[in-house]
């Protein structure tokens, strides 16, 4: 299950860290072994991809908050989130994504990974309506950042 989802942990692990590729490895070890110690946890009454997400960022939220860094974008050549030949629309999508509050990333991030709603409402212990609203509000502020900086080309 943790090979299956490898890549989503380790996505995570970047965006809330903003740790290089080197680092990146002790802490997919690190939200592996929160897995394993709280798989009892585990009530298969949700996808595991969402038990997954949940508690890599929790595991993630408190190496942040112990080791007091910041979040911040993934430097060139770090980037383990989008395959190679990104577009630089893409890199200030990226940029946006970063200048967002943890919860609007939050949400966005797990609505561009594929969860539904109510999954992400699930997970992140809100309202159907709450996330709904909010994905439409981010999808709004990210638009009008990236017409901002593409002068209105978009």
């Amino acid at each position: 299950m943790i090979k299956q989802h490898e890549r989503l942990i380790l996505r995570i692990c970047a965006l809330y860290t903003g740790c290089c590729r080197s680092e990146l490895c002790d802490l997919y070890q690190d939200a592996v072994c929160a897995m394993w110690e709280s798989f009892d946890s585990f009530r298969h009454d949700s996808k595991p991809s969402t038990w997954i997400y949940s508690v890599t960022r929790y595991t993630m939220l408190n190496i942040v908050r112990k080791r007091r860094l910041e979040v911040r974008t993934l430097q060139e050549g770090d980037d383990i989130v989008a395959d190679s030949g990104d577009s630089d629309l893409l890199d200030e999508l990226r940029d946006a994504v970063a200048l967002l509050q943890p919860d609007e990333r939050d949400v966005f991030v797990m609505w561009m990974e594929g969860f539904k709603i109510d999954e992400i409402a699930q997970i992140a212990n809100l309202n159907y309506g709450t996330v709904a609203t909010r994905i439409t509000r981010i999808k709004t502020k990210l638009k009008d950042y990236l017409k901002s900086q593409q002068g209105g080309k978009l």
